[in-house]
């Protein structure tokens, strides 16, 4: 499964919902109904299936359409857990 690197923020911009991806120089081609692990500099990632959108100016782009159940978080906590009182 591909790692892409990606801006979650662009959850928020039309189409909503779906992660956009920008086709840069280096980065692996995408193909229509791969999944993908989308991550962010935060420790944010998700699995995502990749699915073409045309937008209103007839433009082909790639977006992925996350997987909610598998939304972590990979950045350790700075405090760890209350421990379990002894009885």
């Amino acid at each position: 499964m591909k790692r892409i690197h990606v801006d979650f923020n662009t959850l928020t911009s039309a189409p909503v919902g779906v992660v956009k991806y920008l086709q840069e120089d280096g980065q692996p081609p995408l193909q229509e109904g791969e999944r993908v692990l989308l991550f962010d500099a935060d420790g944010l990632e998700v699995e995502a299936t990749v699915e073409p959108y045309v937008t209103a100016w007839g433009e082909r782009v790639w977006v992925a359409a996350p997987n909610e159940a598998t939304w972590r978080d990979t950045v350790p906590q700075e405090l760890p857990p209350p421990a379990a009182e002894a009885r």
